[in-house]
């Protein structure tokens, strides 16, 4: 390990060449550390579940993993072991768990299991730097470049108040308010997405007599309600982050009165905020741009390359402008859905709604 990469006027990371590769069911946490790092250097890499980890790391060289804990199907632990068992490029890396329940034993815990350390979400931008410099190649890591500092220059949160939304909370786990208020939006886009989802699941349990019945669609709601839980606290609303906590709990512990008690309220309130979010963002507003068809679909092309290439510097601005399109017809649910799979990374449902507005726009 080494410590070279923080000089002594405690300036950004700066580690050209660098690869990361950042592993987390919840696009959120994804976007946010590559927006941490943006000014590092550092290309960064991102898998959405531990199928994909295994299927970069199999084929490309990573100097470390960022391995988020609880994700569906291969956990973070389970992906790590077969990682060391397969003789790929990344086999011996260090990897760091990403986990936001940490307790007095997570740390015994990932040592044990071979991750190089933890780092608790929402990640802190100083924590998440002093890890990387620890643990990234030495001949990588230079002395810290000095970053102007724009974080002032953008985005005002002190000007919103926003029910159960702790700003000061919220602007620990950023660099730049800017970047926030883009990780906000991004949460106000997946609110449907994530509720419906969770009322799915829940009813799925198939509740009888106090007892949860299917142990699958549990082990769904759990980690979904993880995810969401992650996502409120990473923006501040403690309140939708403390009751996802207890649903997650809850179903932990397969506590069905708990989860039966308090899923109804939680969704009204998680849904809640697709309202009271909407003065931070006055400017979105549909149907600005006339409808032509050839640009249209030019569009609609340009966003599935890039969502291919998980090129999501590309992908939001071009959901934005498609978004923007008067659309002669009624489209308005599909450009929600996609506009959602696009925040979420989901590129199957980014294909599924580019191909509905695809055929709409060939009638026109």
């Amino acid at each position: 390990m080494n410590n070279s990469g923080r000089d002594e006027n405690n300036n950004s990371l700066y580690a050209p060449g660098a690869k990361v590769l950042v592993v987390d069911d919840n696009s959120m946490n994804c976007k946010l550390v590559k927006s941490l790092l943006k000014k590092t250097g550092i290309e960064v890499t991102e898998a959405f579940s531990g199928q994909e980890c295994l299927a970069k790391t199999g084929t490309e060289k990573f100097d470390v993993i960022l391995m988020d804990h609880l994700m569906p199907g291969l956990d973070g632990i389970q992906t790590l072991r077969l990682i060391r068992q397969n003789p790929g490029p990344s086999k011996d890396v260090p990897v760091i768990a990403l986990t936001a329940n940490p307790d007095t034993d997570a740390r015994d815990l990932y040592i044990k299991e071979g991750f190089a350390c933890y780092l608790k979400k929402p990640v802190k931008p100083v924590h998440l730097e002093q890890v990387l410099a620890d643990f990234l190649p030495e001949e990588l890591v230079k002395n810290y470049a000095a970053c102007e500092d724009d974080s002032d220059k953008g985005f005002d949160p002190s000007e919103y108040d926003i029910e159960g939304l702790d700003w000061d909370f919220a602007k620990i786990h950023f660099s730049d308010s800017d970047t926030l208020k883009e990780t906000i939006g991004n949460f106000k886009l997946m609110i449907s997405r994530d509720a419906d989802r969770l009322e799915e699941y829940y009813k799925k349990l198939e509740i009888y007599n106090g007892k949860i019945m299917n142990e699958f669609a549990l082990s769904e709601y759990r980690v979904l309600v993880h995810s969401m839980k992650s996502s409120a606290t990473l923006i501040g609303i403690l309140p939708l982050a403390g009751m996802a906590f207890m649903l997650e709990r809850a179903a932990l512990e397969k506590d069905a009165k708990v989860i039966e008690a308090l899923n109804e309220i939680f969704l009204k309130d998680w849904r809640s905020y697709s309202d009271k979010l909407k003065p931070l963002f006055p400017e979105a507003k549909a149907g600005e741009v006339e409808f032509d068809k050839i640009e249209f679909l030019a569009r609609l092309k340009k966003l599935e390359d890039a969502s291919e290439m998980l090129d999501v510097d590309s992908m939001d601005p071009e959901a934005a402008q498609i978004a923007q399109t008067k659309l002669p017809w009624d489209g308005n649910s599909e450009i929600g859905a996609l506009r959602a799979a696009v925040a979420a990374l989901d590129i199957e449902s980014i294909k599924h709604n580019t191909s509905k507005l695809r055929e709409e726009a060939l009638k026109h």
